[in-house]
């Protein structure tokens, strides 16, 4: 009886333990409230279908895995088997190669500095700080999407002065690296991906769950079981919170602390939307995009027309003195020189004739002190005498005048011209004796 009773209670507690097994793992649960999955844009999957076929390669060359790297910008160097680098022009970025230190906001490369290797990128990083470094480089399409199979991805850690063991996760455990494509699109919907590595396997049975992945937009969670990017509307204007958790079956934190990412998305639909959310892509913009075809260069921006300048008018505050004003009237026959050797006679008085009216001179400009001074002085301080008149050259031509003396002593007291003497009686007999 005994061992009967011995026998029916290691039954019972064998079967109180199997009745004790571990609890089924955490349902999967999709987008609720605000969010809403929804389908690629039909550019996506035109692009998606193209792609389909290639299996891209990735090896981080330069630095090497647990290298000591010494101080300044970070020299990278990126062999890319079976995956087009494409810059669209216009149309953005094709496919390309994303590079990620730790996590920080992502750098996209499309070309080689060195342009000698079309499977190999050449680029620069910025410097690191003290301690130890994950960089991770690995194929996008154009919107972002991280490729996920196998080989389409590289990391590689490295130190800077000291090692930390503590800043990197351990190798072989489970690492989220979190695909930010902010930088690609402001529009819904809106791209939300991921890259995992070194996940652990699940659904090999039933109620297999040894990861879920927690996503938490703005305060509404929802949880996921695939590797698998997600299409997401109902997403504020303006800053949105994006929490994502990597944890295991029960929903406990997975190789924490390293699997919990914050990141935002900003919703703005004044900025240009990218070619493939504008709808389906002709047959020559799919093909610039894959990089088969040239891109066409993006139209420069009108220059905005020049605002003509108002005209500008100099003005003279101190004009150049005057040196002798003009006559506005005929110039007069020159005088015939008196001989040395007659006397001259003086002519019989006359009546003075009144003189012709000429026109009214034009207004002189106004003339500095030291012109009106020069011009005041008497009349016989400027006249030459008469010998050097005798003695000027033949050989040039120049206009010749019986006036004398300062402009303001050839004039009548009214603004008129003087009117010559009359010439003697003896200058007809001079004129006919040559003399």
């Amino acid at each position: 009886m005994a061992v009967l009773m011995l026998l029916a209670g290691c039954n019972r507690v064998a079967a109180s333990r199997s009745s004790g097994l571990a609890p089924a793992p955490l349902p999967v649960q999709g987008p609720s409230g605000r969010l809403q999955e929804v389908a690629p844009p039909a550019a996506v999957q035109q692009v998606q279908a193209a792609l389909a076929e290639r299996q891209p390669q990735v090896t981080i060359q330069i630095p090497r895995n647990g290298s000591d790297l010494p101080g300044g910008p970070v020299k990278l160097q990126v062999e890319v088997r079976d995956w087009p680098l494409v810059d669209a022009g216009g149309l953005g970025l094709g496919p390309h190669l994303v590079v990620q230190v730790d996590d920080l906001p992502p750098q996209r490369l499309t070309a080689s500095r060195s342009g000698q290797f079309p499977t190999r990128l050449d680029a620069e990083l910025p410097p690191l700080g003290p301690g130890s470094h994950r960089l991770t480089a690995y194929a996008a399409k154009p919107w972002g999407e991280v490729v996920k199979s196998p080989g389409a991805w590289d990391q590689v850690r490295v130190n800077r002065v000291a090692a930390n063991p503590l800043a990197t996760p351990q190798l072989g455990t489970p690492q989220l690296i979190g695909v930010s494509t902010a930088d690609l699109a402001a529009r819904e919907p809106v791209l939300l991906d991921w890259l995992l590595i070194d996940a652990p396997l699940q659904g090999l049975r039933d109620n297999d769950g040894s990861w879920r992945l927690r996503v938490t937009v703005n305060g509404d969670s929802f949880l996921v079981d695939q590797n698998s990017p997600l299409w997401l509307k109902g997403w504020h204007s303006g800053s949105n919170s994006v929490l994502m958790e990597l944890v295991d079956g029960r929903g406990a934190p997975l190789n924490p602390p390293f699997n919990t990412l914050v990141n935002e998305v900003t919703i703005n639909s004044s900025l240009p939307t990218p070619s493939w959310q504008r709808g389906r892509l002709d047959a020559s913009e799919l093909a610039q995009l894959l990089g088969e075809q040239p891109a066409t260069p993006a139209a420069p921006e009108p220059e905005p027309e020049p605002v003509p300048e108002a005209p500008v008018v100099a003005i003279e505050i101190n004009p150049p003195p005057v040196s002798e004003p003009q006559s506005v009237a005929e110039p007069l026959p020159a005088t015939e020189p008196q001989s040395p050797l007659e006397p001259e006679a003086s002519p019989e008085p006359e009546s003075p004739a009144e003189p012709e009216p000429l026109p009214e001179p034009e207004q002189l400009p106004e003339l500095e002190p030291a012109v009106e001074a020069e011009l005041a002085e008497p009349a016989q301080q400027d006249a030459p005498p008469a010998a050097a008149s005798s003695t000027a050259p033949t050989d040039r031509i120049s206009t010749s005048t019986s006036l004398g003396g300062s402009a303001r002593s050839q004039l009548n007291p009214d603004g008129s011209l003087l009117k010559p003497k009359a010439p003697g009686p003896l200058a007809g007999l001079r004129q006919k004796l040559g003399t």
